[in-house]
């Protein structure tokens, strides 16, 4: 049977991809400072794999044993029953290794978090979480400032504004008090108005009753008294 075609073979890929899936989440692991909650949870996915990883293992033991048992059938020769024997236990090797590695992981973050509730006050969890702590209550520290700087304003812009509408306040207080005045003005002069116009109207009543007892000759004479006068006037006034 053809390596392709081989159940051994397509179940070691998936077993090289899971253990490869495995070394890349230890690697994660590494990469991380000590205290950061992220190492347990990819710590937690490695573990989880190495799990599957070996049930596929022992699964390919017992067909590896099978096919010992039952050369003819299975057409399998010793050699390549021995180098799947040795490529077996090295996996297992090599997950049982990296397995080890996320459960110390797991362990160690158990330890620091029962340390933590016992009153050990020197781990990194309780270094992290007086950290955030302290973060959180300068965020709140710098929210509350920036929230009373804002109203402080707004105080002074309302203040401004008061300020602002009792003086337009005032400024109509004067044009209304103005414009009274005006009004009384314009009422003494239609006053002063109608009673010119009285006296006006009384002289011409005058005048007419003057010109008809007067008559035609007397009117010529009042006339041409006036007429004398005009011209004195103007000679009096251009010489």
């Amino acid at each position: 049977m053809s390596s392709a075609n081989d159940p051994f073979y397509l179940v070691k890929e998936e077993i090289q991809e899971s253990v490869n899936k495995v070394k890349a989440l230890c690697d994660r692991v590494d990469r991380l400072p000590e205290g950061n909650g992220e190492r347990v949870r990819y710590a937690t996915s490695a573990k989880s794999e190495c799990e599957s990883v070996f049930w596929q293992l022992d699964e390919l033991d017992r067909a590896t044993a099978m096919a010992e048992r039952d050369f003819a059938r299975f057409k399998v020769d010793a050699s390549e029953l021995t180098s799947r024997k040795r490529w077996t236990a090295a996996t297992k090797a090599t997950a049982s290794a990296l397995c080890d590695k996320a459960n110390g992981v797991i362990e160690a973050r158990k330890r620091r978090g029962a340390g933590y509730h016992g009153g050990g006050g020197g781990d990194d969890d309780a270094a992290s979480r007086q950290q955030q702590r302290a973060a959180n209550d300068g965020y709140l520290e710098a929210q509350s400032d920036q929230q009373q700087t804002l109203l402080r304003r707004q105080d002074v812009d309302l203040d401004d504004i008061s300020a602002s509408i009792s003086r337009i306040g005032q400024v109509g207080l004067t044009i209304g008090e103005e414009l009274d005045t005006q009004g009384r003005m314009l009422d003494d002069l239609e006053t002063d108005v109608e009673g010119t116009n009285s006296r006006l109207r009384a002289a011409q009543r005058k005048m007419n009753q003057v010109l008809k007892k007067a008559g035609v000759r007397g009117q010529m004479c009042i006339i041409a008294i006036l007429t004398g006068l005009l011209i004195l006037l103007f000679a009096i006034a251009f010489y």
